[in-house]
């Protein structure tokens, strides 16, 4: 079963309109909660992607925090966005915890994507299956700022405000993450020139 397309369209709305749907679904209103789902579901979807080897369960476990966050949303305070990725990053926590009693973790559920002649990374076309291949050579926070601002768009203020840093050490972060995938993908490229 696949993604409803209508969920994964880009909600960009306001501050001020955000505010005023927050504060309706708070209220119960039934139309600001199911606008708020959209909402939630759009964003969080594209961040747990890129973190997670299948759609599926990127599929699942937004579904399982938008509830939370329905569920919860009375009791929200402060920075909506921050509120909803640092449930997303509890849940996402406690997803690799459970698995990993099973241990069910596996390095081969990502495919290998046909390799192609590249003028060098800043012209490189990068699928999402590569990106996520790239992301996972980061470290946690270099990953989340990659996802929070070049996947979700949000400016450094934001994402500053989203992990619980300085805007300085977003940047610093954003600058080490990206030169560690530039770095990356130059040396698959080489490798795969070479084979």
């Amino acid at each position: 079963m696949g993604t409803n397309p209508s969920l994964l369209v880009r909600r960009d709305i306001g501050h001020a309109e955000l505010a005023d749907i927050v504060r309706r679904a708070k209220e119960g209103e039934d139309r600001a909660s199911s606008d708020l789902c959209v909402y939630v579901y759009a964003h969080i979807y594209s961040y747990l992607y890129y973190r997670v080897d299948r759609a599926e369960d990127a599929e699942d476990l937004t579904s399982e925090i938008v509830v939370k966050v329905i569920q919860s949303i009375a009791k929200q305070r402060g920075n909506f966005h921050a509120w909803i990725y640092q449930i997303a990053r509890n849940h996402l926590i406690d997803f690799y915890r459970r698995r990993a009693v099973r241990s069910e973790i596996s390095l081969n559920d990502i495919p290998e994507q046909a390799s192609g002649k590249s003028d060098g990374f800043s012209k490189q076309v990068l699928t999402r299956e590569k990106l996520k291949r790239g992301l996972k050579h980061l470290t946690e926070e270099q990953r989340q700022v990659v996802i929070l601002k070049f996947i979700e768009g949000h400016d450094n203020r934001e994402i500053a405000s989203i992990i619980h840093k300085s805007v300085g050490a977003v940047k610093v972060l954003q600058f080490r993450a990206l030169k560690a995938l530039r770095d990356y993908f130059t040396r698959r490229e080489v490798y795969e020139a070479e084979n």
